[in-house]
């Protein structure tokens, strides 16, 4: 089914994630901070947004972009208060809340478990950078090492990369592009030396995750839909052995709940993979049998 058939409010399943676009207009959710135990969120413009820790140490921000109020630039620092930025992490254009929120919930865990050395900047020198990209080595992305002090990560669908630039200081720099086509990219991320490699790391995890992201059809980014792959919501059909499993679990939404034994037997009645209720089962066939006392009781 192409997405031309959809209506614009008719929801899709997206994958890959860094493809899907914000998905929200509501851009406080990419920030999981604390804001009722000492966190401040300031909006000096209209749409302009800045959160800091107590200590000011942790900065980050969003500048919306005037031309496309779904998008715009994430800045995120860590420095002495007023002083230049030790590090910083910079999104531009329709990243995914998702992923921010991702992102900013590991900054949250370096942040409460270094906040006893408040002349630190979360450097994290001890973790090797391969931390940060083993999720895309293990989920089949290639990897590309070059003379001239970069390597690079693309992803299987050749939509995106994260080049690691490994001789510019700490750990070295990143740069990643999602949507790699004759066009502008979707959205770019930027690293500079110094970013902490579990930060890193939490971002390749969302990146290569296999769980889609729900998106109304309007919020897509267009550039980006020949490459998406995206399935209307209530056309998903599940696997039967996911439909068993979710049925036995009674998180399956249609069909009847499962019962304790039904006409087949001992078991459960459960819907089958088009969501017919009581049509398929699981468990044990025919009257039970005689009860076996022992360490462990069957049929």
């Amino acid at each position: 089914m192409s997405l031309d058939d959809l209506a614009p409010e008719a929801e899709v399943q997206v994958l890959p994630r860094y493809l899907a676009g914000p998905g929200s207009d509501d851009f406080q959710r990419a920030w999981p901070f604390p804001f009722e135990k000492g966190w401040s969120l300031h909006r000096p413009d209209d749409g302009h947004r800045i959160a800091s820790s107590p200590c000011l140490r942790v900065q980050t921000g969003f500048l919306p972009d005037p031309k496309s109020p779904s998008s715009g630039t994430w800045t995120t620092t860590v420095q002495q208060p007023f002083g230049p930025a030790h590090w910083k992490a910079t999104f531009t254009g329709a990243v995914p809340l998702e992923l921010l929120h991702d992102v900013h919930t590991e900054l949250l865990t370096l942040y409460r478990a270094d906040q006893g050395r408040v002349e630190d900047y979360l450097p994290y020198e001890d973790v090797p950078a391969v931390e940060g990209y083993l999720p895309l080595l293990t989920h089949g992305w290639s990897h590309t090492v070059r003379k001239d002090g970069k390597q690079v990560f693309c992803s299987p669908d050749n939509a995106a990369a994260l080049w690691h630039f490994y001789t510019g200081g700490i750990q070295g720099s990143w740069l990643f592009q999602a949507a790699i086509t004759d066009r502008s990219p979707v959205w770019k991320a930027t690293f500079t030396a110094g970013t902490p490699v579990p930060l890193i790391s939490a971002f390749a995890s969302f990146l290569v995750e296999d769980q889609p992201l729900a998106r109304a059809v309007r919020d897509l980014p267009v550039p980006s839909t020949i490459a998406l792959h995206a399935s209307p919501t209530r056309s998903i059909r599940r696997p039967l052995a996911v439909a068993v499993a979710a049925a036995v679990a009674g998180t399956l939404a249609t069909g009847t709940p499962a019962v304790a034994a039904d006409r087949f037997g001992p078991g459960y009645s459960i819907p089958d993979a088009d969501g017919n209720p009581g049509a398929s089962h699981i468990g044990a066939y025919g009257p039970p049998g005689t009860l076996v006392a022992s360490a462990r009781q069957t049929y």
